[in-house]
C-alpha cells in the first residue's frame, strides 16, 4: 500500500464556493496543476486504458490507498483501471461522511471526465462487499 500526499488537491467538504461562471477557470486551472503529473498525451485515455486491460489479458489493475489526513482522512481509495477507463471506489466506516461524499460523488466524477480520465466514482461503506 502506497501513500500520497493529496491535500490541497481536492476542496474541503463543507466550502461551497463552486460556481458556473468559473467552472472554465476552474477546469483550466486545475488541468495546469495536475499536468505535471501527467505525462504528455500521445494518445486518448480510453485507448490508453484498452491498450493497458488488454495486454494484461483483460484483467485490471488495481491500487489501494488509505487516506490519512485532512477531512478525508480513514478513507480507503480503490483504483483499478479497465478497458472502460478508471474504477474509483472510495469507503470509508462513517456513514456522515459517506453521505457526505455521495453528494459530490457526480461533481468529482464530472471534474474527472473534464480532465481527461474516464471513469466510474463510487462511493461505499466500508462493510459493504464491492463486487
Amino acid at each position: 500500500m502506497s501513500r500520497i500526499d493529496i491535500e490541497g488537491t481536492l476542496s474541503l467538504l463543507g466550502e461551497h464556493h463552486y460556481r458556473s461562471d468559473q467552472s472554465y477557470w476552474e477546469t483550466a486551472r486545475q488541468r495546469q496543476q495536475f499536468a505535471r503529473y501527467l505525462p504528455p498525451q500521445l494518445r486518448s485515455p480510453q485507448e490508453m486504458a484498452h491498450a493497458i486491460a488488454s495486454s494484461e489479458g483483460g484483467n485490471s489493475t488495481q491500487c489501494e490507498y488509505n487516506i490519512v489526513s485532512g477531512p478525508l482522512s480513514g478513507t480507503r481509495v480503490s483504483v483499478s483501471l479497465t478497458h472502460q477507463g478508471l474504477h474509483i471506489l472510495l469507503s470509508h466506516t462513517n456513514r456522515d461522511l459517506i453521505e457526505r461524499l455521495q453528494r459530490v460523488q457526480t461533481r468529482w466524477q464530472r471534474q474527472l471526465h473534464m480532465l481527461g480520465f474516464p471513469c466510474l466514482l463510487e462511493v461505499t461503506h466500508a462493510g459493504e462487499s464491492d463486487g
